[in-house]
């Protein structure tokens, strides 16, 4: 009989890849990718969008509370659960930090990803009641830069700015 060759795990190109061959899950406790994916499919999207005059979207949402107020784990689960159940099924969805999310919106001018971060924003804040007060901000390729680090910094800045509100 012959021996099969063993298969090599499946790894996506960045893949985290452990000693003993295991692949570093693509998704956290919540659902979301990691941010190390959210960065590589980012790098990805960046050269693609350079090569043909393309544009997309970063989205990014963010409860903000009174001082060492933390919000639990299942309020984090509902709000990652209602991002990423209202997005297309190919945009990446990542926990950028803590309490942070992120999204890759693929093909999204500013003003639809803006108006699809303020609609999330309002649909989180009335499904998930907390304390704090939900904020979006967006940043778009070519209108806001084209690196891929400060894309995601105005993104995150405007959770700020959208705490001034229009």
């Amino acid at each position: 009989m012959f021996r099969r060759k063993q298969e090599e795990p499946y790894a996506p190109e960045g893949a985290e890849q452990h000693e003993n061959g295991h692949v570093a899950s693509l998704r956290d406790e919540l659902g979301l990718y990691h941010l190390w994916y959210f960065e590589l499919r980012l790098s990805q999207e960046l050269a693609r969008a350079s090569r043909s005059n393309g544009v997309f979207s970063i989205a990014t949402w963010y409860l903000r509370l009174l001082p060492n107020e933390v919000p639990g784990p299942e309020l984090l689960r509902k709000a990652a659960s209602i991002i990423t159940e209202s997005l297309r099924s190919y945009d990446i969805v990542a926990r950028i930090d803590e309490y942070r999310f992120g999204a890759l919106l693929y093909d999204a001018k500013y003003e639809e990803a803006a108006t699809v971060a303020h609609r999330l924003k309002g649909d989180i804040q009335i499904k998930v009641p907390s304390a704090g007060k939900w904020r979006a901000g967006v940043a778009t390729f070519g209108r806001d830069g084209v690196d891929g680090d400060a894309l995601l910094q105005t993104s995150l800045r405007r959770l700020g700015e959208d705490a001034r509100g229009p």
